[in-house]
């Protein structure tokens, strides 16, 4: 009985531990077939620039332009390097084409002034969207949280697959204050962002974004192994962006003013830099072709959009706000 019982025990203990080799290697192979499609933060609005480019090329562009620049007499719908100057709504009487917007850009490179009339636009600008700037009946629904943020890449710096957390000491000067080191992706490094009490004003310079988010970071712990890691990789970082945090004022009209014009991820819901943010925004892209699929390209289906999108924005916005309220404290 011993003898079996031995016999059993080894047997046991054999295939355990080979099912836990088999278990581990099957997670490494399939982490590794993820991360290989994996885009750098960086880098999704160039991939996406591209996909577009080649998927809907077409004979219409509502830009006013005379260049055939894709070789076969269209015009790629997908215009780069152009900045928006103005948005002029137009009365009924002067939407005789179905027209309810005239919009003027500049290009940056030549210099040369475009413009092009709208039935709906699909404001995607970014936190201060220049859209909604721009039109007078559009409130402003930025709310300062009263912190700088700065987020940069070290592409040479590998953290192992790993992510770390840097935190402020609570009950001192560095309380509510926090640094995040994370991989970019396969073989690309890694990126981090660094949060702190509001700073006057913006730096000037790319040098003078570089000396304040290390001033942050040294008052962290100078001495400490972390102040060592987060100087390696901001030294290591090309470009430093740095900006003012600003989340959804919830209090402000949701629905734009406008019949035809919608906002879409942080020009609609802008939250804190810890993900959600780009989650918020695929949502929002995958709604809004569901509803154009079922409704067609019109004003109401514009509007069930906006409709879908409030309570699980508004959900997640206010989670993200109260988890950083508290660790602000």
């Amino acid at each position: 009985d011993e003898v079996i019982v031995g016999r059993h025990a080894r047997l046991k203990f054999f295939f355990t531990r080979r099912l836990s080799q088999l278990k581990s290697k099957a997670i490494t192979f399939l982490a590794s077939r993820v991360i290989t499609r994996v885009h750098l933060w960086h880098d999704v609005r160039v991939v996406l620039c591209e996909h577009a480019n080649k998927k809907y090329r077409g004979s219409y562009n509502a830009i006013d332009s005379n260049d055939d620049e894709n070789g076969d007499g269209s015009q790629p719908l997908v215009n780069l390097n152009l900045s928006l100057e103005n948005i002029q709504p137009l009365s009924p009487s002067d939407q005789e084409d179905g027209a309810r917007f005239v919009l003027s850009f500049k290009n940056v490179v030549s210099g040369e002034e475009l413009k092009a009339r709208a039935r709906h636009i699909v404001a995607c600008d970014g936190i201060k969207s220049k859209v909604r700037s721009i039109l007078p009946n559009e409130p402003d629904v930025l709310q300062a949280e009263n912190k700088s943020v700065w987020r940069g890449l070290a592409p040479n710096i590998s953290t192992s697959g790993r992510a770390t957390f840097y935190k402020g000491v609570s009950d001192s000067n560095t309380a509510g204050r926090s640094g995040l080191i994370f991989p970019g992706g396969k073989n690309v490094g890694s990126s981090w962002t660094v949060i702190s009490d509001v700073e006057d004003q913006r730096s000037n310079s790319e040098e003078e974004s570089r000396r304040r988010v290390l001033n942050v970071v040294e008052s962290m712990g100078k001495d400490s192994e972390n102040f060592k890691v987060f100087k390696q990789v901001i030294d290591e970082s090309s470009i430093i962006i740095e900006s003012k945090l600003h989340v959804r004022d919830f209090d402000k009209p949701w629905e734009s003013s406008y019949d035809g014009l919608i906002y879409v991820g942080d020009s609609a819901h802008p939250v804190r830099p810890t993900g959600e943010g780009t989650a918020l925004a695929f949502e929002d892209a995958n709604v809004l072709g569901k509803v154009i699929l079922k409704f067609g390209l019109c004003d109401e289906a514009l509007r069930e959009y906006e409709n879908e999108r409030y309570e699980p924005v508004k959900r997640i916005s206010e989670k993200v706000k109260n988890m950083a309220q508290n660790f602000y404290k």
